[in-house]
């Protein structure tokens, strides 16, 4: 059976969803963002003054097209990181989960509402993972069982697959006491980014419908592919 690994598929975005106010828990808690922003500011949990600020990064891929790759089974998968700017003013503040967001307000594209937390449930995220200041290509694991299978389903369904990324302490409802109390920031998708976010897919190609259940020989036994498709082109306007 091929093995193969899909990197930057389909045409995808980010933006970082914005919050501010002088309650930790309104703030936290709020429906909609004040604002989304295409930037490298994708999480923060701080405080400055009398001032909470929260940021969660929210990220789109599409799968609509066509890049030749369908009917699979997604054995792992994890995001690479570059461009790195951390500060951990609190314990576990240089730390992020990614999980699935599961009710986008628009399914394709990025509302202010995909703010709210309620949208991407807390048992869909990853483990809480540090990043290092300053680091290209750094791993964030997708080591979320649901996330890997809606990952999977949108591939197969050629569809969307929507993320939330947030602070470990955002996540943990951990009032910020700093101004750098937790922020991880690195380059978004897009052509103003030096080196774009990345979503690495580690597969195997499942036997046609037509043929389940029979195995499938090839001539050259095991292979590994590399695809890179899409930029930011449609996701204009958010």
């Amino acid at each position: 059976m091929a093995r193969k690994i899909l990197t930057d598929p389909g045409t995808s975005a980010t933006n970082n969803a914005f919050k501010n106010g002088t309650n930790y828990t309104t703030v936290r808690n709020a429906a909609a963002a004040a604002s989304i922003t295409d930037d490298n500011k994708l999480t923060l949990n701080a405080k400055s003054g009398s001032n909470f600020f929260v940021r969660r990064g929210i990220v789109v891929y599409d799968f609509t097209g066509t890049f030749g790759v369908s009917n699979i089974k997604v054995q792992r998968a994890y995001l690479l990181l570059s461009d790195t700017i951390v500060a951990a003013g609190q314990t576990n503040g240089d730390k992020i989960r990614v999980g699935w967001l599961h009710n986008p307000n628009t399914l394709g594209s990025i509302h202010v509402n995909d703010y709210n937390q309620a949208r991407a449930l807390a048992a869909n995220f990853t483990s809480e993972q540090a990043v290092a200041n300053g680091a290209d290509n750094a791993v964030i694991k997708l080591n979320n069982a649901t996330l890997l299978r809606k990952l999977e389903k949108a591939i197969n369904n050629h569809s969307y697959l929507h993320l939330m990324v947030r602070s470990q302490l955002d996540y943990a409802n951990t009032t910020p006491t700093a101004a750098n109390g937790s922020k991880v920031w690195f380059d978004g998708i897009g052509d103003t980014f030096n080196d774009d976010l990345k979503l690495v897919i580690v597969y195997k190609k499942q036997g046609s419908r037509t043929n389940a259940g029979r195995p499938r020989s090839s001539s050259s036994g095991m292979s590994e592919t590399h695809i890179s498709a899409g930029t930011k082109s449609g996701f204009g306007g958010f």
